[in-house]
């Protein structure tokens, strides 16, 4: 049997609506990684779609949960980190990525901040500035189309992100410096969405996209994001792992929909989960 792999995950914990820590939890394990987390706040929902939601910032104990870790001489094989509350985290971030990781250590970004053109409340440009900082730091990172167009400068498109448009984001973002660039949400002109991703230590480039569905599914990108970096530190080829993470979103897209419809309370993962854990394990 093969050595169980560790992560740490550095998101805020948001009690309702499955996303950031309440999906990486459930489907880093599921994908037979250990997942040790380390919340950035604290929400009552997230802030997309939901109004009157409780805030607590949680930034005093990011840095001391590492220290203790790194105290007790824990390795990890990975840091995964995604939303962050405000700017100055991005600091705490860097400070955590430094404690917990070494030579070995893959270090994922999800950079986590803005969707459809604009920032999640109470966020804004300085996030902006704040990630650039922290890829710097990163192996892979994982933007959907808004946020790739952010950190690079470029006018957002909603549609027509065709090849041309997508490579450029590509060659940009990885100027910012990880080896690994995928985008996810990226919509073409013929009503197709799906996931661009680059690996440039060989150059291999995979372009995975479907017919875009009606609706909005809250914490999507998460539970992609979650399974994406799983399956990368459990050693799995990267299109392998890229067309894995981006079946399991669409599986729980579909049973999201059947169930609800969609809306704001995240996608139907759970159920998806025993078909999932049986490909991996293939």
């Amino acid at each position: 049997m093969s050595e169980l792999k560790r992560m740490a995950a550095i998101h805020d914990l948001s009690g309702l609506g499955k996303c950031s820590i309440t999906a990486a939890l459930p489907i880093v394990s599921a994908s037979g990684v250990e997942c040790c987390c380390i919340p950035t706040a604290l929400l009552s929902t997230h802030t997309g779609g939901f109004t009157g939601w409780t805030f607590r910032d949680l930034s005093e104990d990011m840095v001391p949960i590492a220290k203790h870790w790194n105290s007790l001489g824990m390795k990890f094989d990975a840091v995964y980190s995604g939303y962050l509350a405000s700017p100055e985290q991005g600091e705490l971030l860097c400070e955590c990525i430094d404690l917990l990781s070494d030579e070995d250590t893959l270090v994922i970004v999800d950079p986590a901040m803005a969707d459809n053109g604009r920032y999640y409340a109470n966020l804004g440009p300085d996030m902006t500035e704040c990630f650039k900082k922290i890829i710097g730091r990163a192996d892979i990172i994982t933007p959907n189309m808004t946020e790739a167009c952010f950190l690079t400068g470029t006018e957002y498109r909603s549609v027509g992100n065709d090849d041309e448009f997508v490579e450029r984001l590509l060659d940009a973002l990885t100027e910012l410096g990880p080896e690994t660039v995928v985008i996810t949400g990226v919509c073409s002109s013929d009503g197709e969405v799906g996931i661009v991703g680059r690996d440039s230590k060989n150059g291999e480039v995979c372009r995975l996209m479907s017919p875009a569905r009606n609706g909005t599914f809250h914490g999507s990108g998460d539970v992609f994001a979650s399974a994406l970096s799983a399956l990368l530190v459990r050693g799995f080829e990267f299109e392998r792992a890229l067309r894995l993470a981006q079946e399991f979103v669409a599986d729980c897209v579909d049973r999201t929909e059947r169930r609800c419809g969609g809306g704001n309370y995240g996608l139907d993962f759970e159920s998806a989960l025993p078909r999932y854990i049986a490909k991996i394990n293939e």
